[in-house]
């Protein structure tokens, strides 16, 4: 297993460096360089805001729809939907173009409608995530005295959490992707400055470029989830 684990990661690293090394614009300034770094760590930013507000809020939704209140998991059920039901882009322009206009920068709204479009998936993964936890650990956490917000948090969210880590670091490699519709409100992440340089330099190759960034650092993100679902799951 080992053996095809470590083939799997060399053909990878062969892919990512023959992939950059023949889409690699050898053009670029040193200005354009520096515009290319700082769209991937802006696409970095939007990514990591997003997914902080996806699941604190997603955490808590899904633990507020476990209270069993027919009205608030109604309403909570409505919010999901609608945020499932509609394309990021639109979410995008809603709070880019009309709930937050006033706002000259549109990064906090691209980060907030980010964070809102997670938060519905988050929610319903740690629901999966707590339904799949055995129904006698919450009795039991309640027979010994804890009440059901620490028996939550104590005892059904430790066991839950082995269960959703690859499902939540999938959702944090969809949303590092969906960034790359920023651009049409008006933000240089990664994929609008490489349609910015192909613009510039009548060649293809940075958009193709982009591609290998997205695939390193989405193999770098696997990679990552892997070794703390492998470290969580050490003591089992």
């Amino acid at each position: 297993m080992k053996k095809i684990l470590n083939a799997k990661f060399w053909v990878s690293i062969a892919i990512i460096i023959i992939w950059a090394y023949y889409t690699y614009p050898a053009d670029l300034t040193d200005m354009q360089k520096t515009a290319y770094l700082n769209s991937f760590l802006m696409t970095l930013e939007l990514t990591i805001g997003g997914i902080v507000i996806g699941i604190i809020l997603g955490f808590f939704l899904a633990f507020l729809k476990t209270l069993g209140i027919r009205l608030l998991s109604f309403i909570i059920d409505e919010y999901i939907d609608i945020i499932r039901g509609t394309p990021v882009l639109l979410q995008l322009m809603i709070f880019a173009f009309v709930i937050m206009a006033t706002f000259s920068d549109n990064f906090y709204a691209a980060i907030i409608a980010l964070g809102l479009n997670s938060s519905a998936y988050v929610a319903e993964i740690v629901r999966s995530g707590i339904n799949s936890v055995d129904k006698g650990q919450m009795e039991a956490a309640r027979a010994m005295g804890l009440n059901y917000g620490v028996a939550m948090k104590e005892v059904v969210l430790p066991q839950a959490i082995k269960n959703i880590l690859p499902a939540l670091a999938n959702e944090f490699i969809i949303l590092f992707k969906e960034t790359s519709v920023v651009g049409l409100i008006g933000i240089f992440d990664l994929t609008m400055q490489s349609k910015s340089l192909q613009a510039v330099l009548f060649t293809p190759e940075p958009i193709l470029f982009a591609g290998a960034v997205y695939y390193a650092s989405v193999k770098f993100f696997s990679l990552l989830a892997r070794l703390l679902e492998k470290r969580l799951n050490k003591n089992d």
